[in-house]
């Protein structure tokens, strides 16, 4: 989710036409190709937001 979020609005930019479903599928597959270090970096964020949101509510349960 947070590589999506950091990285649709340049592939939007890159092409207007696509939808949302395609900009997904090129996302997808670039971060597949991700070097072990970037996807480690969006992982590790991914956790801390998750220990974040756990702290900010913690009787969420979805």
């Amino acid at each position: 989710i947070l590589y999506r979020r950091d990285r649709h609005a340049a592939v939007k930019q890159m092409d207007n036409s696509l939808t949302n479903n395609e900009i997904s599928v090129k996302l997808g597959k670039a971060w597949n190709a991700e070097s072990p270090a970037v996807r480690e970096r969006y992982t590790e964020l991914a956790r801390l937001h998750k220990e974040r949101l756990m702290m900010l509510h913690p009787y969420y349960r979805y």
